[in-house]
């Protein structure tokens, strides 16, 4: 039976260790923390408030998302987001539009001038790049939809997704679906119009203007602590690892490690003795594997890694009346451009998108993100003094008159990794690390997507080719 010994209890790790169990491998999870999930956390105040930490969703991208769900016996406590969440908003000139559901609604929607619109209609009749540089999102959209689009809804949507900056992200590695369009179709809009990118036989890919979005009835917690309740004593807390050695082969020379070579994992406690393992899966943040003593052959591959960026993300999630708040709430959230000057990069209309996460119906809960690359400096300031841009911001876009009833607040030093140009250099380094040490893996969302949904699917890839190269 192979053992196999997996750093880091966050969905990547955790899921990991699920499906590696069933095909016969002895797991073992160390997680540093408390508590499994990683960024995945969900908080409930005793009078009824919810909160998330980290993600509020979960986009069904794939069957195997589906499939999980299914193993863990969750259908009953998923929930899928309202009809009333499918409108989404951006702002505009300092008030909210809403995007148009359909191409054809971009014809008539005021988010963008006339001049954008004819530049859209031109799209499909612009030549594909025949520059294999590493392009980035900024100049692959002046490109191929012109400045205004990529100033108002690009913008916005790198922000929301991301929080980060279109001229600095690489669209080959952080919307590879955009960049797949153009060379499969020529035109991003004929490539809609055919049914999108084109998918591998047997993919169990749902396209994304199809997938449904979902939580859980008591949040995206319930799937992580569901996948730890599942492996049981398999996952090991508070077990932070310092070191890792190798034993039973030498890969002191820089040659290729031997497969004979196993893995002695060394915990941050003098009370644990260290444990041998035939596989060692490193599943935590890239910037943590610099808390971590690994083997000598493997320090320059995995140095570069913890560079990648991540910018500082600060998560608001406010209660108030439902009375206080003029708008509608009649979607899933808006996402501000950063040439509107607004200190906030959007806001999810939470208790639209699932229900109980407020109190009562006369209730509602919003949840409002800052900082990102596009203002980090928000991050060093007061709590106090990053709540008060936040309502201000609330007041003049959803009409909000009153103050809030409850509050939450998360500051993500280092929040969600930056695919940017060059980005290649990283992957590189990581495939390298692999291949030149047998049995070593590297998962997590600085590597395979950064939403939940990619990486669960990453983890079912990684644990098929595991099994079957350790088998």
């Amino acid at each position: 039976m192979t053992r196999t010994a997996i750093i880091g209890g966050g969905i990547s790790g955790l899921t990991l260790a699920l499906l590696l169990r069933d095909k016969g491998h002895s797991v073992r999870v160390f997680e540093a923390s408390d508590q499994p999930g990683g960024a995945i956390r969900t908080t409930r105040s005793p009078d009824g408030w919810m909160a998330e930490w980290g993600p509020n969703t979960i986009i069904e991208s794939s069957g195997r998302i589906k499939r999980l769900v299914s193993m863990l016996d969750l259908e009953e406590r998923r929930r899928y987001t309202d009809h009333a969440a499918k409108k989404r908003y951006i702002v505009r000139d300092g008030r909210m539009v809403a995007v148009p559901g359909s191409a054809g609604g971009l014809l008539s929607t005021p988010l963008l001038s006339t001049s954008a619109k004819l530049s859209i209609l031109r799209e499909p009749f612009r030549r594909r790049s025949r520059n294999d540089h590493d392009e980035t999102l900024a100049d692959f959209v002046r490109r191929r939809l012109g400045d205004e689009f990529l100033k108002w809804p690009i913008d916005a949507l790198v922000g929301g997704i991301y929080a980060g900056d279109p001229e600095r992200l690489s669209v080959r590695h952080a919307f590879p679906r955009l960049a797949l369009l153009e060379e499969q179709h020529g035109s991003l809009i004929l490539g809609q119009i055919k049914g999108g990118v084109r998918r591998p036989p047997g993919s169990e890919e749902i396209p994304r203007n199809k997938a449904e979005i979902f939580s859980f009835d008591e949040g995206l917690q319930v799937l992580p602590d569901t996948i730890s309740s599942r492996l049981g004593d398999a996952v090991s807390f508070q077990s932070p690892v310092k070191k890792i050695t190798t034993v039973n082969g030498n890969t002191a020379t820089g040659e290729t490690a031997d497969r004979s070579q196993r893995w002695r994992v060394h915990v941050n406690d003098p009370l644990e003795p260290p444990q041998d393992f035939d596989v060692l899966i490193y599943a935590g943040t890239s910037y943590g594997l610099s808390g971590i003593d690994f083997p000598e052959t493997l320090v320059p591959l995995l140095t570069p890694v913890t560079e990648i960026p991540h910018p500082p993300v600060i998560s608001f999630t406010m209660g108030f009346r439902r009375s206080d708040i003029a708008h509608p709430l009649d979607g899933f959230g808006m996402l501000i451009p950063g040439i509107e000057g607004f200190p906030i990069l959007g806001t999810l209309f939470t208790s639209t998108l699932f229900p109980n996460r407020a109190p009562d119906d006369g209730h509602v809960t919003l949840t409002t993100y800052m900082g990102g690359s596009r203002q980090p400096e928000i991050a060093g300031m007061l709590e106090e003094e990053q709540a008060a841009m936040v309502v201000s911001s609330l007041r003049k876009l959803l009409g909000l008159s009153g103050e809030p009833r409850f509050r939450h607040r998360i500051l993500w030093s280092r929040a969600i990794p930056q695919y940017e140009t060059g980005f290649i250099r990283y992957l590189t380094v990581m495939d390298r690390a692999e291949q030149e040490h047998p049995g070593f893996y590297l998962a997590g969302n600085y590597r395979t997507g950064i939403s939940v949904g990619d990486t669960i699917n990453a983890a079912f890839d990684l644990a098929e080719r595991i099994h079957q190269e350790e088998s």
